[in-house]
Parts: structure tokens; sequence; C-alpha cells
């Protein structure tokens, strides 16, 4: 567990705030400084790795070559924007008869996995029709 710190107590009320969804090191090192002023960039990064360490955060491969953090909470899929890089949850797991598929065909226990799926988002959609 991330020993208690202003930093660190900081990274997790942003990873807990619903105004956002995901959120990269840059992101969460540039949020903390804005709120308290400085932070070491290698504590935010302790306090992710605490967090993810011990279950409370995943960690999201969107293919931008930046890694994003988010909640652990209910396994869920995402999908981002082609054009404006907007990303949004998709409820639920698509994936779960697929995962069982997996282990059937391969004897594999499956732990995790994750699906991005990729798109046009309403409002670049409704900006391309104009």
């Amino acid at each position: 567990m991330a020993r208690p710190s202003p930093v660190s107590d900081q990274v997790k009320g942003l990873l807990s705030t619903r105004d956002r969804h995901l959120w990269s090191i840059d992101e969460l090192h540039e949020a903390v400084v804005k709120e308290l002023g400085a932070a070491d960039y290698s504590t935010v990064f302790r306090a992710v790795s605490s967090f993810e360490k011990d279950g409370l955060i995943h960690r999201i491969d969107l293919g931008d070559g930046k890694v994003h953090y988010e909640l652990a909470e209910e396994h869920h899929e995402h999908i981002r924007c082609d054009s404006c890089g907007r990303v949004v949850e998709v409820p639920g797991c698509v994936l779960e008869d697929a995962s069982a598929a997996v282990t059937g065909s391969t004897g594999f226990k499956v732990t995790s996995h994750q699906l991005l799926f990729s798109g046009v988002c309403p409002e670049c959609d409704s900006a391309r029709q104009r």
C-alpha cells in the first residue's frame, strides 16, 4: 500500500474522480503539481506503481505509446474516437464468452484481457456530415 503522503493522496483522489476516466502518469503529475504546487515525478510514479501492485488501479494500453490507468472497478472495454482521440468505456465485458472459449481450447485459465474498439464519436461524426 502506498505510504500516506499529500502526493499519493492527491493521485488517489484524481484516479477516483468521476470527471475523468483514464490518466497517464504525465497527466497525473501535471494535475498533482497544479494542486499541490510541487511534486516529484518519481513520487507520482511510485504512488501509481503501488496502487497498481495493490490492485486498486488497472493499467490500460490504448495503443498510443502511453500507459493509462483507471480505478479497478467492474471490468469493461474501451472505445477510442479515430478523429478526436476521446476514450469512452464500453459497459460490461463483451468478451466473457470468448474467455471461456479460450480456456476450453487452450487449457489456460484466462486472468485478464484488454480490447480496444475504435470508431468515430457522435460529435465527430456530426461534424463530418456537415
